[in-house]
């Protein structure tokens, strides 16, 4: 079985809030900077996914899909 990588990738996830706020309250809305570490699993030109959790016989769980466009960083762990 091929060694996945294990990552840490820094990005960009987005915001929402259904309070009610004025228009220039709305207008200061920012995403919200995150890091996520996993093993990648899968890459294309939209989308990485990884996962933070791997079981002894090769199954995965806690997978994030990642939008490319999110991505600030990915740096490999070992």
């Amino acid at each position: 079985m091929h060694k996945k990588q294990l990552i840490i990738v820094e990005w960009d996830d987005t915001t929402g809030s259904s309070a009610w706020v004025s228009e220039e309250g709305a207008k200061k809305t920012e995403p919200f900077g995150c890091t996520s570490v996993g093993w990648k699993l899968k890459s294309t030109p939209k989308k990485l996914v990884i996962c933070a959790s791997k079981n002894d016989v090769g199954d995965y769980a806690d997978r994030n899909t990642i939008p490319k466009g999110c991505i600030k960083s990915i740096r490999r762990l070992e």
